[in-house]
């Protein structure tokens, strides 16, 4: 998926499970750099995907995200994904034993890991959080049997957790940078305005600031709400940017 796509879809991701409408012209401010043109397209590759739903209410085009569209931003951003943000701690883990034939170097098999965002220790273990995707454990199933170990794993006995685990994840970084976006949506908070009436300055800054947030949860396998509970959670977060935008 295209990043203009992403973002579009990251913006319209609901809170809740009632859809969130939002007017286009709202998301040619989400994505910048297309031409009125070039949003015209993404929304229409979008709609035919059946990852949006578009209306008009009033004269105004108005667009919200359909559960199709959510399951794919999850797939391809895992902070996204309700088991990543209720996730308590509980690990499995998947050890390499014996290549098969059909995965000589258990290529294949890697690639699925990384593509679900399994998390690399080794060469031959990867760790993932909560239970195996269906996608992963029916590749086991059907390949691997005998080449493979899974193993649960409910409690970190030796080396420090979320040293290791930070430092995979760069969480320490991504902490830092939720903590500071938080503070800038406290001071938009205060403005007590909404996205129609701010100035434009305001408005780069809002955006600046869902810039910022975008580009973290990119990188943000849902991990850091369980090893920095202090520091707001950035899916939350973008919830808060969106109670902004649609403030009367």
């Amino acid at each position: 998926m295209k990043e203009n796509a992403q973002r579009i879809l990251s913006w319209l991701y609901p809170p809740g499970k009632t859809a969130r409408w939002v007017k286009t012209a709202e998301l040619a401010m989400i994505a910048p750099d297309l031409t009125p043109g070039g949003l015209q397209s993404t929304l229409s590759f979008l709609q035919a995907k059946k990852r949006i739903r578009l209306e008009k209410v009033e004269n105004q085009p108005l667009a919200s995200v359909t559960t199709h569209g959510m399951r794919a931003l999850e797939g391809q951003i895992p902070v996204f994904l309700p088991a990543r943000r209720e996730w308590k701690g509980q690990w499995q883990g998947v050890f390499f034993l014996e290549a098969p034939k059909q995965d000589n170097h258990f290529r294949f098999l890697r690639r699925i890991l990384l593509n679900n965002h399994a998390l690399p220790v080794t060469r031959g273990m990867f760790l993932y959080p909560g239970e195996l995707p269906d996608r992963i454990s029916f590749e086991l199933h059907n390949t691997y049997e005998g080449c493979v170990m899974v193993v649960q794993l409910k409690d970190w006995l030796f080396g420090e957790e979320q040293e290791i685990i930070g430092s995979s994840l760069g969480l320490t970084d991504l902490a830092e940078t939720y903590s500071g976006i938080s503070k800038e949506i406290d001071s938009l908070l205060t403005e007590e305005v909404s996205l129609i009436v701010f100035t434009d300055q305001a408005k780069l800054r809002f955006f600046s600031v869902f810039d910022r947030l975008y580009s973290a949860l990119k990188l943000d396998y849902g991990l850091q709400h369980f090893y920095f509970p202090q520091v707001p959670n950035g899916v939350d977060l973008l919830f808060q940017l969106q109670n902004i935008s649609s403030r009367e």
